[in-house]
């Protein structure tokens, strides 16, 4: 191992941790070649906004003992508070324990409470314990562990003059809890437990995002130290306000006024729709055609939606429809498959065959063939079917054939969320 040089390790800033600068690290090979995902950004980024600090920097090193020893420094360098995932497991190229303790001017040494709670986790599972885990253990001398309750890696960091190293492992999984349970205290606790600015966040589906800009843009403009941002997914907008000063309340209001029906809320729309088919004790049947099983699947992510969510049908060829939710044969050859009509009567069928409140179907061209000059690709047909009322309506999505199943999915629910809000 090489001697690490304590001329080189960052000097401390006078303002420490009370700055709030906080960069993040992310270290993996895989994750710059593109065969990994880095989600751990993001987890973090939301997870400070919590406890009022920000991220002002991130990088990505791969699996090279001198690039990450770089990327350390010149992250200490740029910001009070270093948060790094990755690279804790006991492989050779598992280099944090050893780039940290580089960067930083300190030896490793053996924690032998390191090793008892690896080897009892791997003792509790019953799991081959192979002799390299024993580096697990060493950490940077000084360096306080964080205990992995959901693996082998603990974590660690290193603290000096109001200024933090956080070591967490790489996997979601087993990052997240050790970012809320022991990450977010201390700095909560560093900068004194009152967050820098308070956020408000909101969807709204069915409304253009220029529109969106152009009505968040005034009401922020007549605020202070506010501002916000805009980001679309899947056709519906995402406002994040940021207030430094008082509280958001006043432009919340306001923009509640005037985006009124268009106005989601904090929540997804399948978690909205599930809310409120919940609170309002009334059950939903699903239909889907070109979505295949998209809805539903949306649905059942929410917690507790066996209680509202009965039955859900991939009815795709025009047999089924018929057979399954009683559509009329006709109606079909008369309008086509995709067609208010047939739309109409599946969500109807739905909600009859199933016993349902509220019955939802959708039937679509998701291409890249199939279309035509009167029934492109893209079109869709949503319907829902509540308090003996029928409501169908159109959609024309773009983008590829996940995109607009995506699309078609989102418009369903958001017409369930309507037809239950008024």
């Amino acid at each position: 191992m090489r001697k690490p040089h304590r001329a080189e390790a960052p000097r401390p800033s006078r303002r420490g941790a009370k700055a709030g600068r906080v960069a993040v690290l992310s270290t993996g090979t895989e994750l710059l070649r593109g065969r990994s995902t880095d989600t751990n950004l993001a987890s973090i980024a939301r997870a400070l906004e919590t406890i009022g600090l920000e991220v002002s920097y991130h990088a990505t090193a791969p699996d090279d003992l001198d690039r990450l020893v770089e990327e350390i420094r010149l992250a200490s360098a740029r910001a009070e508070i270093v948060i790094l995932t990755g690279g804790l497991g006991p492989t050779e190229d598992d280099f944090t324990r050893r780039a940290a303790a580089e960067a930083y001017g300190r030896e490793l040494v053996f924690r032998p409470s390191a090793w008892n709670a690896i080897r009892s986790r791997f003792r509790r599972f019953r799991i081959p314990m192979a002799a390299i885990n024993r580096r697990q253990a060493f950490l940077p001398r000084g360096a306080r562990i964080l205990p992995n309750p959901n693996g082998s890696a603990p974590g660690f960091v290193v603290e000096s003059a109001g200024r933090f190293f956080f070591a967490l492992p790489g996997p979601p999984r087993e990052m997240v809890p050790m970012l809320q349970r022991q990450v977010l205290p201390r700095l909560a606790a560093a900068i004194g437990g009152k967050p820098r600015f308070k956020l408000w966040e909101a969807r709204v589906f069915g409304m253009p995002e220029g529109t969106v800009d152009e009505i968040v843009r005034h009401v922020v403009a007549r605020r202070p130290g506010a501002s916000y941002g805009l980001t679309v997914s899947g056709g519906t907008v995402n406002i994040t306000l940021r207030v430094e000063r008082g509280s958001p309340l006043p432009m919340v209001r306001a923009l509640r006024r005037k985006l009124g029906l268009f106005l989601v809320g904090p929540k997804s729309l399948e978690e909205t729709v599930g809310d409120l088919l919940l609170r309002r004790g009334k059950t939903i049947a699903l239909a889907e055609s070109c979505t295949g099983g998209l809805i539903s699947h949306k649905l059942t992510n929410v917690a507790g939606i066996s209680a509202a969510l009965l039955e859900a049908c991939v009815c795709y060829s025009n047999r089924s429809k018929i057979s399954r939710l009683g559509v009329p044969a006709p109606t079909i050859r008369r309008h086509g498959a995709v067609s208010a009509e047939v739309a109409a009567a599946m969500a109807e069928g739905a909600a009859r065959t199933a016993g349902a409140d509220v019955g939802v179907a959708v039937t679509g061209i998701a291409g890249p063939s199939g279309g035509s000059k009167k029934k492109p690709v893209g079109l869709a047909w949503h319907a829902v079917h509540y308090r003996g009322r029928t409501r169908a309506e159109r959609g024309v999505f773009p983008g590829d054939r996940m995109a607009i199943k995506e699309r078609a999915a989102h418009f369903a629910l958001d017409l369930v969320r309507r037809a239950l809000s008024e």
